[in-house]
């Protein structure tokens, strides 16, 4: 029993520091909230006086706001349907994926036969930071890891082709002349093994305090006035489905999988109950 009550004393210390150092007090920028804002599917349309509302909540002025949307329209993120009203662009096609897949996450997933994927990028050259800096992005969404220099891998537990993971690779930047490879082995004389790139332990113990964040959250969410349950929600939200979409889906003999589909049953949940509160906020506003 009193491991027990040590445990959960450690989770509610981590749950605190995740509350209020790493998320409500990281405030969206304007450019990341309005995105955030229109790739959810019932907020695909707003005008701006909605958008000026969903800035005040997170200290944007209203001049803020509009010079964002204007700068977005411009760059095909926004379209302007009319005099003051927004919908989503064609062009934002890596973030409405995002936001439309993180929910089937877990289909994605499939038996690993212990094989790998891997990427050899030696002759790209690091003379580019802005080209460094979108190839190692592109690794970390897609659970890639550094195993030697200038070789990333990831296992191969993916029901997608090897092809279609380096054309996910290659939309999100990076370079199209690098080499993809699969692997059967590794040989064990490596000075780093593959497997242990990762922190499963970490990966384990944040699912564990992400679920525990949501319930605590969703029920905080009953007794708050609708605009800060929804400046909560839309924090909470968002952050958790970061890390689902940033999750590398390691296979059930590196990871919990359960833990990691209660994290995602919980999130689907959340986002349940959060979008009446964020109606009911668009509504008045």
């Amino acid at each position: 029993m009193m491991c027990s009550d040590v445990s959960t004393s450690f989770m509610d210390k981590s749950l605190d520091s995740y509350y209020h150092t790493k998320i409500l007090s990281n405030y969206p920028s304007s450019n990341r909230l309005l995105l955030s804002l229109f790739s959810q599917p019932n907020l695909n349309h707003l005008s701006i006086k909605q958008l000026i509302a969903w800035g005040g909540l997170f200290e944007h002025e209203p001049a803020t706001i509009r010079v964002a949307a204007g700068r977005l329209v411009k760059q095909g993120y926004l379209v302007a349907q009319q005099r003051g009203h927004y919908t989503i662009g064609a062009t934002d096609k890596s973030i409405n994926q995002l936001a439309a897949t993180w929910r089937y996450s877990q289909d994605r997933v499939t038996k690993w036969e212990g094989g790998w994927l891997t990427v050899y990028t030696a002759h790209l050259g690091r003379t580019c930071k802005q080209s460094i800096r979108e190839r190692e992005r592109a690794f970390r969404l897609t659970g890639f890891k550094p195993l030697e220099k200038n070789l990333w891998c990831r296992p191969d537990n993916l029901k997608e082709t090897a092809d279609t993971t380096f054309s996910r690779l290659l939309q999100i930047g990076l370079e199209k002349n690098s080499i993809l490879m699969k692997v059967d082995h590794f040989n064990h004389a490596l000075s780093t093994q593959p497997k242990s790139l990762w922190a499963p332990k970490e990966l384990n113990k944040t699912y564990e305090l992400l679920v525990l964040l949501l319930e605590k959250s969703a029920q905080r969410l009953r007794q708050f006035a609708v605009k800060k349950a929804t400046r909560e929600s839309f924090l909470i939200g968002e952050y958790v489905i970061r890390q689902i979409n940033q999750d590398p889906l390691l296979p059930e003999e590196m990871v919990n999988t359960s833990a990691r589909q209660t994290l995602l049953t919980t999130m689907i949940e959340y986002d349940r109950i959060c979008h009446p509160i964020w109606h009911e906020f668009v509504n008045q506003s």
